[in-house]
Order: structure tokens, then sequence, then C-alpha cells
């Protein structure tokens, strides 16, 4: 079996790892083992941190991708998705089933899985008291559990005195069962991992979670697997998690301090670059670079991260761009690459609802011109590229191409058609007139008048796969 402390990453689990979460993961492997190690010699309780980052920055794969190293490292690991399982009445089966995948079939492991086994019932009764009322609250209003309390009450009152009597015994007889029952779960298995790898229980999507699973979800973990040997993780973007916990218990109820109750520490991720997300996001869509124009020896994500760097995109914002993009490629029938240099001002300008700027990009200079029209499109360098003059040589000086640059090509092939030769050696017009002599090609050297481009099509093209997005 490989050793824990000191096992190197396994190439091939990472393989893919564009935002480099290699470098997190063992990170975290080292210092979570070697913080188990010292818990578990004082007979301290289990370890547990919080790996926060914002959408987008690649929680899930690191989970993913971690579990599988600490397995192949040789530990137990319970990787358990929140958000799948969301629809089960209580949090504690889903944990508690990964748990019972992750353990052996002997010794030990399997006198606590007995122990699980028989408790699991009285545990999830026990445990989904203590949220009952806030659960109700969340669903129905508090007014309206606070009418209901009183109705209980009042019944309560009018019963007679040894039904009173033997409600509270029943529920006394229920309460101590359930708490035999966490102690019981908690002592076997602290012996089932006693001596043995840590476990790892590692929960993934909490924050996107209803928000009475999500706090019950935190709150068995607590009191159940909060024992040596016991390693918790949780991947979260901590301010979702802290909306989610105020929806149970209101808004003025301070969730961050909260959130200490359930994480040792918190681990945040740096922010991806713009280039790798893209990079990252355009591999996840499944593009296919041999449908889209080249750019002067720039990558296609390059391109892309430029574009929105010049429009001040959020990673959301990317992401839903580069799904439409991805729906106009792929579902168009033209059969020259496409044009994205051109196209992607105006699905970025659809996204950010600039509809009178999108109608003035993709449909011909009818529609007046906005009046933030060059600001919005930026004037700023995407890039400083090498000078090439008309007969295609260098010229030693250096050339910029803004996005404005691309968006003036764009209404040049609106309104002149595709007839009309484009004499302009600017980075961006080279690139317009490539475009325009492989789609003009397309319709043979005999015909003769105006020819439009397909991309008078565009934005309708746009408008629909941009609802696929919404």
């Amino acid at each position: 079996m490989p050793r824990v402390r000191g096992g190197k990453l396994v190439s091939d689990i990472w393989l893919g790892d564009l935002l480099n979460r290699r470098d997190d993961a063992k990170f975290l492997i080292d210092y979570l083992l070697r913080r188990n190690e010292l818990a578990v010699r004082v007979g301290e309780r289990g370890t547990s941190i919080n790996v926060t980052a914002p959408w987008g920055a690649g929680k899930t794969y690191f989970v993913n991708q971690m579990a599988k190293q600490l397995e192949a490292d040789g530990c137990n690991v319970a990787l358990v998705d929140a958000w799948r399982d969301d629809h089960a009445e209580d949090p504690i089966f889903a944990v508690m089933s990964a748990v019972l995948k992750a353990l052996g079939q002997t010794g030990k492991k399997a006198s606590f899985k007995k122990a699980l086994k028989d408790n699991a019932g009285k545990i999830a009764i026990r445990a989904g008291k203590g949220l009952l009322s806030r659960g109700a609250a969340f669903v129905i209003g508090q007014s309206a559990v606070d009418g209901i309390a009183e109705e209980v009450i009042k019944s309560v009152a009018d019963a007679s005195l040894e039904s009173a009597n033997d409600y509270a015994e029943r529920a006394l007889r229920l309460f101590d069962e359930g708490q035999e029952a966490i102690d019981d779960f908690r002592r076997r298995l602290s012996e089932g991992v006693k001596d043995e790898q840590p476990l790892f229980v590692i929960v993934d999507e909490l924050d996107r979670c209803r928000p009475i699973y999500a706090v019950a979800l935190l709150e068995r973990i607590k009191h159940l697997f909060d024992v040596p040997n016991v390693i918790f993780i949780a991947a979260t973007h901590s301010d979702q998690l802290a909306e989610t916990i105020k929806a149970v218990y209101g808004q003025g109820f301070d969730a961050e301090r909260y959130l200490l109750r359930f994480f040792d520490r918190t681990y945040t991720f740096d922010k991806p670059s713009l280039n790798a997300f893209v990079a990252a996001r355009w591999v996840s869509l499944g593009f296919d670079n041999d449908r889209i124009m080249d750019f002067r020896g720039k990558t296609h994500t390059e391109s892309i991260a430029a574009m929105a760097t010049g429009f001040g995109l959020s990673l959301r914002d990317i992401d839903q761009c580069l799904g439409i993009l991805w729906s106009i490629v792929e579902l168009s029938d033209n059969n020259i690459p496409f044009p994205m240099l051109l196209a992607f001002p105006a699905i970025v300008a659809y996204q950010q609802r600039r509809m009178l700027i999108f109608e003035h990009l993709t449909r011909d200079f009818d529609v007046p011109t906005p009046k933030d029209f060059r600001d919005y499109l930026s004037t700023r360098p995407m890039f400083e590229l090498e000078q090439i003059d008309h007969s295609g040589n260098k010229t030693g000086n250096k050339e910029a191409v803004s996005i404005y640059d691309f968006a003036v090509q764009m209404q040049s092939i609106l309104n002149n058609g595709l007839t009309a030769r484009i004499n302009d050696s600017s980075p961006a017009g080279r690139y317009a007139e490539d475009f325009r002599s492989r789609e003009f090609s397309l319709f043979g050297s005999a015909h003769y008048g105006h020819v439009n481009s397909f991309l008078r099509n565009l934005n309708v093209m746009i408008r629909k796969a941009g609802r696929l997005s919404e």
C-alpha cells in the first residue's frame, strides 16, 4: 500500500488540471494529515476545514480529484455530493451511505458498520428534532409556526393528566434512545478508525442545497463525526453558504460566526487567471478548434480572455457568453471556420443586455449609433502585434488591435456584403477580409451582384442561443 505521508501525487489523476489545483491538494493533504496525526496522538477530536472559493474556481474538480488522490494514498474517503442528495428528508443517510462505502468489510470496521445500521433510524429522529421548528418556519413562516405551537399547548392542556404523562415519558424515552444511539455511533466510529488510516468525509456543493438541508447536514456531521482520526472537508462558496444559513435562522443572524463552529480552518483558493478559467471552460464545453478562425498565432482562449478583460466580464458572464458561442458554432451549417472575433462583441452585448449596442452590431447602420458605442466596445489594445504591410511583409513596427476594431469590421461586412473587398491592412481588417474571401468563395467565381454574409443571421442566432443560456 502506498505511504500516505510523502505519497506522490498520481499524475494521471490530475490530467486536465487547468487551474493548477494539484498544488492546493498537495498542500492541504500534507497539512491535514500532519494536523490529524498530532490530534490523534493527544486524543483530540477530528480535524475540519472549509475550502472556499467563488463559482468557477474549480471546487468540484478539486474535491473529486483530491478524493482520488487520497484513495491512491491508502486513505478511506467518503465523498458526498450534497446538492445531488438534497432531495432526501435527512442528510444523515447520504453521509452514512458514503461512509459505509468508504470503509472495509472486516474487523472493527465491520463492527462499526453494524452499529451504524442499528442506530441510523434513532440518530435521524434525535438529530432531526433540533431543526424541526426552524425548518417549519422556513417553509410556512414563523407566525404560522407560533400559531401551531399555541394549538399544541392548548391541546396538551386539555388532555388528561395521564395522557400528558404518557406523552412526556415517551418523548423522554425517544430522546434518551436517540442520544444513546449517537454516543454508540461515535464510540464505534472512533474504534473503527483507531490505528487505521484516517477517514476523510468530503462534502461538495453544500451552498447549492436547500437551506434547511444544508444546515442539517453541517450539524449532523459536527455531532456525529467529530472524533479522532476523522477529517472533514467541505467545499463551499462561504458567502453563499452564509446566505443559506440566514435563510433558516433569519437575516440578522451572524452566519459567519456560526460557521466557525464547524471548521477549524478555512482555505481560500487563489482567483484563477482569466486565461486559465477560459481554457478550462473551453475544454469543458468541448469546443472544436478547427471550426473557429485563427487570429495571428493567438489561441482562441487567449483571444476570448483578452476580449473578456476589455469588457470587464465576471467569470459567470464569460461562462454564459461561451455557452452562446458554443451553440452558434456547433449549430451553424456554414462550411468555413466561424469568425469568432467578429461575433463575440455582439454576444457580450446581448448577454449584458446592452440591446441598443447589440442591435447596432448585428443589423446595419440603419440602427442609430448609441452614444456610448465606442466607449463600451473599448479601444484599449487587446494585443500588440507585429505590423504587416499591404504586401504581407513585416515592417518592424508594432500595432495594436482592439474590440472596437473588430466591431467596425463586422459592420462593414453587414453593410457591404461579400462582394466588396476589404482593403484594410490592420489586424482586424485582415481578419475580416480573410473571412469575407472564404465565405464569398463558397458562391463560386461566376457569381455577380450583392451577396450577403451569413453573419446577417447573427442577431437571430444569438437570441436563440442566449435563451438556452438564460
